[in-house]
């Protein structure tokens, strides 16, 4: 007969699975997100930010595992993103809204060998703070003018020692450390979401919301022209639509001339014009004893005819005089 030992199982194993089978039974959303390098203290930040919104959980990824497949989660969908470090975030809220607060929330770090800057990195005019000494030949290596006073270095004026995108220069990290700067931004990498049974990568959790915002104004700008064109029948609609029926009707009583009072100004202005253009077209070949002043539109084709008329070297007909009197005066 043999013995079997049975293998123990330490308490806060049990604890801990229990504890992600409760969250994940409670939560629509899971987002998985690697912390390989990643700032203990900045995760910190992040967790206080995300109070009230999200709680993120650190833990290894074989309790993970064993947690979700007591909750019921697919994890055909999932398990290649559990690899590494990662952090788990546990979320009643659309996984959209969470991703777009990570990308907006920016935590800040002193640089290391090799990282490049996020924003511009600026020795900033002013006491530094440190002794002098052989930090002196590092400011002079970053062409950062300085001067001794009361055997502190002194900073002559803001001087620039990178631009966004820039490698920062190695020796300038423990420069910076000392006088607080940090510029570059920590931000934590999500991998997927898992919403409601939905596998939802991080390609698609990013959102360009200015892109969106001017699809949604094309779009409903594009609504509102169809809505007009076919009279539909809601008031914000039918003020625009009824507005440019009136319009279209004031030029039809125009073009036709219908008088009344609210198309007299229409009808005249349009017969003064046929009367200028009938007047500037047999001005040449008849003496009226009317001088036909030039109308702003008329004075800029003025150019345009004298082309014409060179290369026709001929005006109108007589039929067609005819037929610009006829529809001047019926």
């Amino acid at each position: 007969m043999s013995i079997v030992e049975e293998r123990k199982i330490p308490r806060w194993k049990l604890d801990e699975v229990s504890e992600l089978e409760e969250k994940l039974k409670n939560s629509s959303t899971i987002m998985i997100a690697d912390i390989q390098g990643f700032p203990t203290d900045k995760l910190h930040e992040i967790r206080k930010k995300l109070r009230g919104i999200a709680e993120i959980k650190v833990t290894k990824n074989t309790l993970f595992t064993i947690a979700a497949k007591r909750a019921g989660i697919d994890l055909s969908k999932i398990e290649g993103y559990i690899t590494g470090s990662n952090a788990f975030i546990f979320s009643n809220d659309n996984p959209f809204v969470i991703s777009i607060f990570l990308s907006k929330f920016k935590l800040k770090r002193f640089p290391v060998p090799g990282d490049k800057a996020d924003e511009e990195v600026v020795i900033p005019a002013g006491d530094t703070g440190m002794t002098a000494g052989p930090i002196l030949s590092t400011f002079g290596k970053l062409k950062v003018q300085t001067k001794v006073q009361d055997g502190k270095v002194h900073v002559v004026k803001d001087t620039l020692i990178a631009k966004p995108g820039d490698p920062i220069p190695a020796e300038a990290a423990p420069i910076l450390q000392k006088l607080g700067i940090m510029p570059v931004y920590v931000k934590l990498r999500l991998k997927a979401a898992y919403h409601q049974g939905l596998l939802i990568p991080v390609s698609e959790l990013e959102i360009n919301l200015d892109t969106y915002r001017s699809m949604i104004n094309e779009a409903f700008r594009n609504s509102l022209f169809l809505g007009v064109e076919i009279a539909y029948p809601v008031p914000e609609v039918l003020k625009l639509t009824l507005s440019k029926a009136h319009m279209r009707a004031l030029a039809l009583a125009g073009e036709a001339g219908f008088l009344t009072p609210d198309t007299a100004s229409a009808v005249l202005s349009r017969a003064v014009s046929k009367a200028y253009a009938v007047l500037s077209a047999i001005s040449g070949k008849v003496d009226l004893g009317v001088e036909v002043p030039k109308q702003p539109e008329q004075a800029q084709e003025s150019k345009k005819e004298e082309k014409k008329e060179e290369e026709e070297k001929k005006g109108p007909s007589d039929e067609e005089i005819a037929g610009g009197l006829s529809s001047l005066f019926g």
